[in-house]
């Protein structure tokens, strides 16, 4: 019954490949930004994680506050990046296979609203503040992998849901290029294996550390952050699909290092 309600609907509004534009939920930018305002601070946070990033990995011996910032840092990102992806009021693109003016998330990787040098910067820095995100997110993990006392190997394990998360999206964008309603439907699968891995690396860990809180914290990150990157560069791939495939590549080879790490306050 629900997913004969849920293809009714699909088949009947064929909404963009993006969580906003599916579920019709947007706000109407309380905080009166300008659309190009939140973009740049997400540029900029990912700039100031990376420096934190390399401190942290440069020191045997890291200082908690370093790892304070960089939860600050990663946390302001995420929260940025949901209110700036539910603004109701971002650019319109105008959709060929629909006939329609959708709201645009990526509208800045789109040449036909910005031109195409403008698009091709947009695509490029997104690519780099979606990059950091990863590694910010496999830092936060590694670091309370660590804590768990869970090994490298175990935290590594992480890394398979990432493929499957970024060839799910990839799908879901190349599909989008050519029928629309396919891709619809492969990103709520690969949402729902997604969110089943996750669930099940949740189990495992907690069978192997019996710290179920701290298990259910990771997890709750990862799929918060997993979201929130789906929602960021879901319209950066419909632009510009083959730019982004070996992008995915990058993205795979984010340098997330797992190491026992000597904590001073």
């Amino acid at each position: 019954m629900f997913f004969s309600t849920l293809s009714d609907y699909i088949n009947s509004n064929a909404p963009m490949t993006n969580i906003p534009a599916l579920l019709g939920v947007h706000h109407s930018n309380p905080l009166g930004l300008h659309p190009i305002v939140i973009p740049i601070l997400l540029l900029v946070l990912a700039v100031a994680s990376r420096i934190v990033m390399y401190l942290i990995n440069r020191n045997k011996q890291t200082s908690s506050s370093a790892y304070h910032l960089l939860y600050s840092l990663w946390w302001l990102s995420v929260a940025a990046t949901y209110y700036y992806c539910f603004s109701g009021d971002l650019p319109l693109f105008e959709d060929t296979d629909l006939h329609r003016s959708e709201i645009c998330v990526g509208w800045f990787c789109q040449r036909q609203v910005v031109g195409t040098g403008w698009s091709l910067l947009g695509v490029a820095l997104l690519s780099y503040t979606a990059y950091n995100m990863f590694n910010i997110l496999l830092h936060v993990i590694a670091h309370q992998s660590d804590r768990m006392g869970l090994n490298e190997k175990q935290w590594r394990e992480w890394n398979w849901i990432i493929i499957v998360m970024l060839l799910g999206a990839s799908a879901a964008g190349i599909a989008d290029s050519f029928v629309p309603i396919t891709g619809i439907w492969i990103m709520i699968a690969y949402h729902l294996v997604v969110f089943l891995l996750v669930v099940a690396k949740l189990i495992v860990d907690t069978r192997r550390t019996h710290l179920f809180h701290r298990c259910l914290l990771s997890a709750v990150c990862f799929l918060v952050v997993f979201e929130a990157i789906t929602m960021l560069t879901i319209e950066c791939i419909e632009g510009y699909i083959y730019l982004f495939i070996p992008i995915v590549g990058l993205f795979v080879s984010a340098d997330a290092r797992y190491k026992k790490r000597i904590e001073k306050s």
